[in-house]
């Protein structure tokens, strides 16, 4: 008993030195976005302190973006930003495979080298004075390339940030008057090791095209896993790589994005809306292997429908039927 009780406490105190950890960095990029404004564009951003001596003066926004270099083959690059103006309040906190790595304000930019293969990127809102959260507001699953740099903007759905990805060429273009989020360090970035050529880069003006896909044609009711995808699930795959291979002259990447239905326990439904995205995503990268593509699960936070009634009867499920699905965004050039 007292062996299970140390076990308690230890996970409470961890969880209150990272909120602590977290709201310290959040106390510092408030206030320099205040100073940011203040100083005005061009300039090194920084906040003043009430402190002597070095901490008299915390650099929070650095260098400005320029193309990143390329990276080793055995390693995989995350280029993350925020956009401005964004309806989220505070910082944005990013976890990689739940360690801390950084937390970022409108117009800032953050970029770290880690391991290829996949990865879960968490987004946290965090404001001073809130109540500590436990959980990611949202978690992104990312199949990292050897030799690529993966770019992921903090996007606003319903309240909460989301990691999206887009195109590089995008990026680029939104990124171009960011700086560097440099106030706080990374629990998880890896050194970087310089590759040999530059990747590809797509042309500018391409744009994600979404493919919406229903969940209960594509697997049996409940089911997420690769045995539960149904014969026209299947074919509508097929059908869907037939597509892709007509109309686009170059396909960039996909991310799969799950959702599902409200009705039943809210962390079921996230599972699920993620466990689709992921078989769905594994189907494609089997069938197209050289395709970089990433997942996500919204659970029931974006419905298509809201009128539904809240009980489990026929007519619900019924009506709850547009809201299970699997959006499937392409990026790439259209023929």
């Amino acid at each position: 008993m007292k062996l299970a009780n140390t076990k308690i406490h230890q996970g409470i105190s961890l969880r209150q030195r990272l909120h602590r950890f977290a709201q310290v960095a959040i106390w510092v990029v408030s206030g320099a976005a205040t100073a940011a404004l203040a100083q005005g564009s061009g300039t090194q951003q920084y906040l003043e302190t009430q402190q002597a001596g070095v901490n008299a003066r915390i650099e929070v926004l650095g260098k400005a973006f320029t193309s990143p270099y390329p990276i080793g083959a055995d390693q995989s690059r995350i280029m993350l930003y925020r956009t401005e103006p964004s309806r989220l309040s505070g910082a944005t906190s990013v976890f990689v495979d739940g360690r801390y790595h950084t937390s970022l304000v409108p117009g800032a930019w953050s970029a770290l080298c880690y391991r290829s293969g996949t990865s879960e990127l968490g987004a946290r809102q965090m404001q001073v004075g809130s109540r500590p959260k436990d959980l990611a507001d949202s978690i992104t699953a990312v199949q990292l390339q050897g030799g690529q740099t993966h770019y992921l903007r903090v996007q606003e759905e319903q309240g909460r940030p989301v990691l999206q990805p887009v195109p590089a060429a995008q990026a680029h273009q939104e990124m171009v008057q960011f700086k560097e989020q440099v106030h706080t360090v990374s629990r998880v970035a890896q050194a970087c090791r310089e590759g040999v050529a530059p990747a590809a880069v797509a042309q500018p003006g391409n744009a994600a095209h979404r493919i919406t896909l229903p969940a209960d044609t594509l697997f049996a009711f409940n089911r997420s896993d690769a045995a539960g995808m149904t014969g026209p699930g299947l074919a509508a795959m097929d059908n869907l790589l037939a597509m892709l291979k007509a109309d686009f002259s170059r396909v960039e990447g996909m991310h799969v994005v799950g959702h599902a239905d409200p009705l039943g326990n809210a962390q079921d439904n996230e599972r699920l809306a993620l466990q689709r995205a992921r078989t769905v995503a594994n189907y494609l990268q089997t069938r197209s292997s050289s395709m970089a593509i990433t997942t996500e699960g919204r659970g029931d936070r974006d419905p298509v429908i809201s009128t539904c009634s809240r009980q489990i009867t026929a007519r619900s499920i019924a009506c709850n039927q547009p809201n299970r699905r699997v959006v499937v965004e392409v990026m790439g050039t259209r023929r």
